[in-house]
């Protein structure tokens, strides 16, 4: 049985979203990786604004700390 990345992609445990694009946050590095490795498959870019086409993918600038001292790492989709 074949499956698509998607189906084995990791699962974000936040996401939020902004006016050109949205950003998925993940446990691991390697998880925020693996993930951006799909967006940029995909093709994902900015819809609008000042960085409209851009790339979407392994935005290091939006990883945030929790209340609870967790780090989360973010790729923007």
């Amino acid at each position: 049985m074949t499956h698509s990345k998607l189906e084995v992609a990791p699962k974000a445990v936040e996401a939020e979203g902004r006016i050109c694009f949205g950003i998925s946050f993940f446990a691991t590095e390697e998880d925020a990786e693996t993930y951006a490795a799909i967006v940029h498959e995909r093709g994902d870019t900015y819809n609008g604004g000042f960085f409209h086409g851009m790339a979407c993918g392994r935005a290091s600038r939006f990883d945030r700390v929790r209340e609870d001292g967790t780090k989360l790492y973010a790729v923007t989709d």
